[in-house]
């Protein structure tokens, strides 16, 4: 148990969620107003409910991921992890002094599954603190971390399957009405951001630290 324990000691991280969890809700329970974020281009693009599939693969896309590096490549997790709680946090820091709303859902009543699906996502999220889309955001993450993890640099497969998932993510978020193309746009370049200073610069010197344990 002890050897198990050491091995995967690299869960500490998961204490975040005792910040976050709270943080996010708690903002959801707010009777504040909201700044509607939709625009003129939001207005061109239409309600497609098929698209509510990549929407909720997104659960199993960040999970399988952080799974996967959690098991396998150490140094891989952390810099995902520190990618998606970092950016995370900023958009919880946004959400908190800007709070934002798209509220603009078509009515729901065709009975399908997809349908029926859309509808539970309606009742289950509101529409409200939604710049940057942490969604889209979280999305770029993993995509990103499966690209760069040592097992698939040279997999073009996994390359257009990481990319792909990413894009069909973030064009989900739209296409259901759950977010505006500002709040794709604002964590594309918060992503952007991210990649550079913990990817590019590693300024938490995440390579160093974990090389040394």
């Amino acid at each position: 148990m002890k050897n198990l324990l050491y091995r995967y000691r690299h869960a500490w991280v998961f204490t975040y969620f005792i910040l976050y969890l709270p943080w996010y809700f708690g903002l959801q329970l707010r009777n504040i107003s909201f700044h509607d974020v939709y625009t003129s281009i939001d207005a061109c693009i239409p309600f497609v409910s098929w698209f509510i599939y990549p929407y909720i693969y997104w659960f199993l896309f960040v999970a399988g991921t952080i799974a996967y590096l959690f098991f396998t490549h150490r140094r891989d997790f952390y810099k995902c992890v520190a990618f998606l709680f970092i950016g995370m946090t900023i958009c919880l820091i946004i959400f908190t002094i800007y709070p934002t709303s798209f509220d603009h859902r078509p009515v729901i009543e065709q009975n399908s599954l997809s349908m029926n699906l859309v509808q539970f996502i309606y009742h289950a999220d509101k529409s409200q603190n939604v710049f940057p889309s942490i969604h889209v955001y979280n999305s770029i993450g993993c995509a990103l971390a499966l690209i760069l993890c040592p097992d698939f640099k040279q997999s073009k497969g996994i390359k257009i399957f990481a990319s792909l998932s990413a894009i069909m993510i973030t064009l989900s978020t739209m296409f259901i009405k759950q977010h505006s193309i500002l709040d794709a746009v604002a964590a594309i370049l918060l992503a952007i951001i991210l990649y550079i200073l913990i990817y590019k610069k590693d300024i938490f010197q995440i390579e160093k630290r974990v090389s040394l344990k």
